[in-house]
């Protein structure tokens, strides 16, 4: 049986805090320009990582994907 996940972006202070923020779940994608990086975490446990997260001094930001309320489905009559 597959658990459901969801994405979190991560926005921290620098970039030496990528692994240690990579504890958390698991990894997708990192951009150390704009200091971010995107991790995917079981969704029964999405409340207690963010709550954790959102502790941490290095954390600037957090965002929670809004990938699951997208529509998926498309038809060609406008709605």
């Amino acid at each position: 049986m597959l658990t459901e996940r969801i994405g979190i972006y991560i926005y921290f202070k620098q970039n030496k805090f990528i692994r240690q923020l990579k504890r958390y779940g698991h990894v997708v994608y990192v951009n150390t320009k704009k200091q971010y990086m995107l991790v995917y975490v079981n969704q029964d446990e999405l409340d207690d990582t963010l709550n954790r997260l959102s502790k941490l001094k290095y954390v600037t930001d957090l965002f929670v994907s809004e990938y699951k309320n997208i529509k998926k489905e498309y038809t060609k009559d406008p709605v």
